[in-house]
C-alpha cells in the first residue's frame, strides 16, 4: 500500500499542471475573464509556476495538510517577490505593510479578499498554525528591501533562519507536530536553504548590480563586488562560493543527525532538502562557478529523488 501511494504520487509530480489564470468561454458564447480564483487552486498553481521544487516535494506531504502547506508557500512565494517587483525599498514597505495587515486580519478572523489569505483563514480553522512565524518572515522581508551585502556568513544563516526555517517550522505545524528534533532538523534544512537560495539568485543579482554574499568571505579572498560586476566568474568568486556552498553542505548534514530522532510523519518536510542538495552537487560539479549554465536546469532526476528519498526516509 506504501509503495502504491509513492508511485501515485510520483505520477501527480510528472503529470502536466494548467496555468494559473485561463481564459475560458461561457455557455451563453461570451469570455469571461477575471472571475476570482478558488483559493486552493490559486495557491497551489502559484508555488507550482514560481517554487517548482517545494510544490513537488508537498506532493509527499498528507492530502489533509496540504493545502494549509498550499497557502504558506504561497505566502512565501508573494512576499519574497516583492522586492524584485518594485522600484524603490518605500513602494516594497508598503507592500510589505498590506502583508503584515492581512496577517493581522486573518488570523483575527477578518481575512481581505486574496485567494492567499481566505485560503489561509480556511485553513486556520483546522491548523494552530503561529502568527509569529509569518510575522518574522514579514520582517525579514522589509530588512532585506534595501539590498544589504550579508556583513557575514552568521548574519547569512541568521536570514535563512528567519525566512526558509521559519516557513518549514509552519508546515511541521500544519502537520499538527510539535517535536523538539524535528524543530531542529527543520533549522539546519531551511539554513541550507536559505544559503542555496541567496547563491542561486547571485547571477540574477550581478546582472542588477546587486550583491548578497557575505563581505567578511569576499575579504579573506581580496574579491571587491565591483570585480565581480566586471569581470564575473573568476577564480576568487569561486573560492567565496566554494565558502557559501560547504556552509549549506554542512547544515544538511547536520540536519541529517537528527532524523533518526525525528518522529517519521515529519520527513514530507523535510524533502525541500533534496533539490538543495542536488544544486550543491551540480555546482561541485561545475567547481563553484556560480555562473555556469548547468546550474540554471530543471533537473529531470528531481521527482525520482524526491520519491526515493520519501521512501528511505533520508536526502
Amino acid at each position: 500500500m506504501k509503495g502504491h501511494r509513492l508511485g501515485c504520487q510520483l505520477y501527480c509530480m510528472l503529470a502536466p499542471r494548467p496555468r494559473l489564470w485561463q481564459r475560458s468561454y461561457s455557455t451563453t458564447g461570451s469570455a469571461t475573464q477575471g472571475k476570482s480564483p478558488d483559493p486552493l487552486e490559486y495557491a497551489r498553481c502559484l508555488v507550482h509556476q514560481n517554487d517548482y521544487e517545494n510544490y513537488l516535494a508537498s506532493l509527499f506531504i498528507p492530502s489533509h495538510a496540504r493545502p494549509a502547506v498550499w497557502a504558506i508557500r504561497a505566502f512565501n512565494v508573494e512576499t519574497a517577490q516583492i522586492r524584485d517587483t518594485v522600484k524603490n525599498a518605500d513602494l516594497g514597505r508598503l507592500r510589505i505593510k498590506w502583508w503584515r495587515d492581512a496577517i493581522d486580519n486573518t488570523f483575527a478572523g477578518k481575512p481581505p479578499n486574496h485567494p492567499v489569505m481566505l485560503l489561509l483563514a480556511q485553513c486556520l480553522e483546522s491548523s494552530n498554525l503561529s502568527h509569529s512565524w509569518f510575522k518574522r518572515i514579514l520582517k525579514e522581508r522589509e530588512n532585506n528591501l534595501s539590498d544589504p551585502q550579508y556583513p557575514s556568513l552568521k548574519a547569512l544563516e541568521q536570514y535563512a533562519e528567519n525566512t526558509a526555517s521559519s516557513i518549514l517550522y509552519l508546515e511541521l505545524e500544519a502537520l499538527g507536530l510539535h517535536d523538539h528534533n524535528a524543530d531542529h532538523a527543520a533549522s539546519h534544512v531551511g539554513k541550507a536553504l536559505g544559503i542555496t537560495t541567496v547563491l542561486r539568485g547571485t547571477p540574477f543579482h550581478v546582472a542588477e548590480r546587486r550583491f548578497h554574499l557575505p563581505s567578511d568571505i569576499m575579504a579573506k579572498h581580496s574579491l571587491s563586488t565591483e570585480a565581480v560586476f566586471r569581470t564575473g566568474p573568476s577564480h576568487e568568486l569561486e573560492e567565496v562560493v566554494f565558502e557559501v556552498a560547504t556552509a549549506a553542505n554542512d547544515q544538511l548534514i547536520t540536519a541529517r543527525s537528527h532524523l533518526k530522532d525525528c518522529p517519521p510523519t515529519a520527513f514530507p518536510v523535510l524533502l525541500s532538502a533534496v533539490p538543495c542538495n542536488m544544486y550543491l552537487e551540480t555546482l561541485e560539479k561545475a567547481n563553484f562557478n556560480i555562473f555556469d549554465k548547468s546550474l540554471v536546469k530543471r533537473s529531470w532526476r528531481l521527482p525520482l529523488s524526491l520519491w526515493n528519498a520519501a521512501r528511505k526516509r533520508t536526502f
